[in-house]
């Protein structure tokens, strides 16, 4: 087969003014989501509430200083708790967290990420959810320069694994190295090929990954907090619908709205006939002046293993913890 750019069809946009909606459930008023249309501002502040309780729930009142062993009906801090802490006023918090058409000042944004004790990441993604939308990123078709530029970056690479994707986690390139360490993804349905549905449908991937739960937990943060620049791209709301649809994993990870950024860590892989071996996964982000922008993806040998130009077997992947195992000799 031919490995290269592999260009996906070009879906219709809904009406003027009007995107679907990721599919988070349901507010914290109770109000139910699924298959409604909302404007991508009402969709911005749904989102952001939804993180908001999230994240909430999980701070217990002795990890800000206050008494425990009250009995709560709710888990973590009460929304007045986060209100006082934060300096706002519990009526204010409560709106916000209700998805009202309120403005946080960015001083206030982080206030509440120190009381609800958010990380880098997820600060930054708060951030992002209360700014305004900038304008429709260029689709990657539109560019043929651009993709073929970063084409032959991805084949210069090989024999390393790498590949090529869009803002969604869509397949553009990728070279035999991967083809051989993941699975080929030319074999698949051109509306699957994407790096998150693979991850989270394709039996090939629970095999390629010793801790397959770990990763495919990541790649759904990692997902999370990287489409927060798209909210009305067609393409993501039919990545999280098919995904719910198909992965009860998915549902239940996507209903955390937990966020991340890029592992540098290592883990394990499974190759056949090596065993595990102990790979890191390598980011790189290329942006147009257009504002289009593509993710490089490079799977690199783990600690101590020898560089490339000692050895020309290397590996793939993404992980949290470093494995005490050598990596490949």
């Amino acid at each position: 087969m031919r490995y290269g750019i592999k260009h996906l069809p070009r879906r219709g946009h809904p009406r003027a003014g009007v995107r679907p909606l990721w599919l988070t459930g349901e507010t914290t008023d109770g109000q139910m989501l699924r298959g409604k249309q909302v404007s991508v501002d009402d969709h911005r502040r749904r989102e952001r509430a939804h993180f908001l309780r999230k994240r909430r729930e999980k701070v217990m009142p002795v990890d800000v200083g206050l008494p425990g062993g009250v009995r709560r009906r709710t888990p973590g801090l009460r929304r007045e708790e986060v209100a006082v802490l934060a300096g706002v006023s519990p009526t204010w918090y409560t709106y916000l967290e209700q998805a009202r058409d309120i403005s946080p000042s960015p001083e206030v944004l982080d206030n509440l990420a120190g009381v609800l004790g958010l990380n880098t990441y997820e600060r930054q993604y708060l951030h992002n959810l209360s700014r305004e939308k900038t304008g429709e990123e260029p689709g990657l078709e539109r560019l043929p320069e651009f993709q073929a530029l970063l084409d032959n970056v991805t084949f210069s690479i090989n024999p390393i694994p790498s590949y090529l994707c869009s803002y969604s986690g869509d397949l553009l390139s990728w070279n035999p190295a991967a083809a051989e360490w993941l699975t080929d993804f030319g074999r698949l349905p051109e509306n699957r090929r994407n790096i998150l549905m693979w991850m989270m449908t394709d039996e090939a991937a629970r095999e390629r990954f010793v801790d397959w739960a770990a990763q495919a937990r990541h790649l759904v943060a990692r997902f999370r907090a990287e489409v927060v620049y798209c909210y009305e791209s067609p393409r993501v709301t039919e990545i999280v619908g098919q995904l719910s649809e198909e992965s009860p994993l998915f549902r239940r990870w996507w209903e955390e709205h937990q966020v991340t950024g890029p592992q540098t860590a290592a883990y394990l892989m499974h190759r056949p006939g090596r065993g595990a071996v102990a790979v890191r996964t390598v980011e790189l982000l290329y942006r147009e002046a257009s504002g289009s922008r593509a993710k490089l993806t490079v799977l690199t040998p783990a600690g101590d293993a020898p560089r490339p130009g000692a050895q020309r077997e290397l590996s793939p992947g993404a992980g949290r913890e470093r494995p005490a195992v050598p990596a490949p000799g």
